[in-house]
């Protein structure tokens, strides 16, 4: 009989405790694949000897003991993790990220029956709503578990079996958690609360994390907006002082914003966070996008602004990485006048076209 200490923390570990002689053993780490098994990984063993695999995401792993030519033992991980402690840290700070990869904790959790403890930045958006899970504070230290997984993105083959750009992000998380993707719609800790306004309105997020994402028409949309007789609040954290005819607020703590998203007759905003969030508020997103292939964010509840007829998705192209130090980044056309066209050719008239059935 083997004794042995598994477990998937910051990669597969195994270590041999007691064997039934005194010798070295063959330990492979497998993958087992529409039922065919692919060697990862193999190390010669003695008790109180342990090999480790480099890769940190979770699949259909499988340890295997061999003497010579001989399977003496095979291991499933999964089935080995069933019924214990597995730790998620979230490695973004980013408000889409968290909102788009919390639901797959809780189907981590369903699907490999395990006690979930869960860490993220934004810890107080999700924890009343999702009782099945434990939150803990970032940097808390988790003991007793069998496996530990984070989820970010990468870029690196060790710690994501397919390059980030080129999925939807939620199916990211899936991809590292080995689930099935799906999209899924994440809880929020949110009650709703007196109405802003009396009059109808609509909320609008102008900012974002870099410039491809951003839009140069804005003041034409708020003006088409107030002449259909809108009310227009803007619900970005930073709020937007340059443009005229919205209704200016002071309030912009996330509960406050949450309550304006609510409110609203639907939500107009940009591949970013608070379209995440509204989307989460199931509130009716009209997203203008066209940095990236559409699908990579959500797609249900969501009419998406673009044009394919320009350069556009530069986002999800593996060869064009994004550099977050470079505010201006546009891989394709950087320094000419056709510097993010892919947004410049999104006119405020084709936004109120794609809109006036809501309006």
């Amino acid at each position: 009989m083997f004794k042995y200490n598994l477990n998937m923390v910051d990669g597969l570990f195994f270590e041999l405790l007691e064997t039934p002689e005194d010798k070295e053993y063959l330990v492979k780490f497998v993958e087992k694949k529409n039922d065919n098994f692919f060697e990862i990984y193999s190390v010669n063993l003695k008790q109180r000897h342990w090999g480790k695999m480099n890769r940190k995401y979770l699949a259909d792993y499988f340890v295997q003991i061999w003497d010579g030519s001989i399977l003496l033992e095979s291991i499933s991980v999964l089935d080995y993790m069933r019924g214990k402690k597995v730790f998620i840290a979230f490695e973004s700070k980013s408000l889409g990220d968290t909102i788009a990869w919390v639901p797959y904790c809780l189907e981590f959790k369903n699907k490999y029956d395990c006690e979930v403890v869960v860490s993220t930045f934004l810890n107080d958006m999700f924890e009343s709503v999702y009782p099945e899970l434990t939150f803990v504070p970032r940097g808390h230290v988790v003991h007793n578990i069998v496996g530990m997984f984070k989820l970010g993105w990468y870029w690196h083959d060790d710690f994501e079996p397919v390059n980030p750009v080129t999925i939807p992000l939620q199916q990211a998380a899936c991809n590292i958690l080995h689930l099935p993707f799906e999209e899924i719609c994440p809880r929020i800790a949110f009650t709703p609360k007196k109405r802003p306004l009396y009059q109808k309105y609509i909320a609008i997020s102008t900012n974002a994390t870099s410039q491809c994402k951003h839009w140069y028409y804005w003041q034409e949309l708020v003006n088409e907006l107030n002449k259909k007789g809108y009310m227009v609040l803007e619900v970005s954290k930073e709020g937007n002082s340059n443009l005229k005819g919205l209704v200016e607020f002071d309030d912009r703590s996330t509960e406050y914003l949450m309550n304006v998203i609510h409110h609203a007759e639907f939500f107009i905003g940009l591949g970013s966070g608070s379209s995440w969030l509204s989307w989460a508020l199931k509130k009716q997103v009209v997203m203008i996008c066209n940095f990236a292939e559409e699908g990579h964010e959500f797609t249900s509840n969501c009419i998406r602004i673009t044009d394919k007829s320009v350069c556009h998705g530069c986002w999800n192209n593996p060869d064009k990485r994004f550099d977050k130090g470079d505010w201006y980044w546009c891989p394709e056309h950087k320094g000419t006048d056709r510097q993010f066209e892919c947004h410049k050719v999104l006119t405020a008239d084709k936004v109120m076209a794609k809109i006036k059935h809501l309006i």
